[in-house]
């Protein structure tokens, strides 16, 4: 019996949930399986008061899954919004973001998906809004483009991580209706300057979130387990 089934065998929830519209029910389905799934790091952080949510945790800790279940409700949220997403290179926002197997095309249900042009790094839903991936590797092709928000994957890896990151707080100025821009920052801990100062920053404007490998280690594969086990 898959979740769903499980949810509806309450017959009252059954017949709320026959009076929904087919997209209605597909973002029923969407949110019910990730809210099962996820872990409490992986949860967006309460409150409206902070604009960068930093994730720091270990290899296989669910850093992707958590960005992309997360960029996507809020595409999904605020429809015909704009949505940034980078990663060290243009191989890393296509390859892991985009199309790895916990990026948006894999986690955004297929209907609510309009188009994917994985040339362009775009994915339009058919709500509107756009989620666009540009490569930290290339910080000049943040000028121009605006955003609601963003998702910065594996930052303390990029390249010219400074000016890469001041060009997309110039990027992300839209206004999110009465939400302050909310922007997403994945990745394994590394003491570089910026993310020391965002870690310093946490209870202001930054929420920081921590989680190990072992925090997921359940959803990994029995190899892996393994093998990350030798280590501990």
């Amino acid at each position: 019996m898959s979740i769903v089934d499980d949810v509806l065998a309450d017959p009252t929830l059954a017949d709320e949930y026959a009076k929904l519209n087919p997209i209605q029910q597909t973002i029923f389905n969407w949110q019910l399986k990730w809210r099962r799934q996820a872990h409490d790091h992986q949860i967006e952080p309460p409150g409206d008061w902070w604009s960068i949510w930093l994730l720091l945790a270990g290899r296989g800790a669910g850093k992707t899954r958590t960005a992309a279940e997360q960029v996507g409700w809020w595409a999904w949220s605020y429809p015909e919004t704009r949505w940034l997403v980078s990663a060290p290179t243009s191989a890393d926002v296509r390859g892991t973001c985009f199309e790895g197997d916990s990026g948006l095309c894999s986690i955004i249900p297929e209907q609510l998906i309009q188009e994917y042009n994985k040339a362009l790094h775009e994915l339009v839903l058919v709500n509107g809004s756009l989620i666009k991936g540009i490569p930290a590797s290339e910080p000049s092709r943040f000028r121009g483009p605006q955003f609601h928000g963003a998702w910065c994957d594996e930052l303390a890896a990029w390249d010219y991580l400074q000016e890469a990151w001041d060009q997309i707080m110039f990027s992300v100025r839209l206004p999110l209706g009465n939400l302050g821009n909310k922007i997403l920052c994945t990745t394994t801990p590394q003491p570089k300057d910026l993310i020391v100062e965002l870690v310093g920053r946490d209870g202001d404007d930054v929420v920081v979130t921590t989680a190990s490998t072992y925090s997921n280690l359940a959803n990994l594969s029995k190899s892996f387990q393994k093998q990350i086990l030798q280590y501990e």
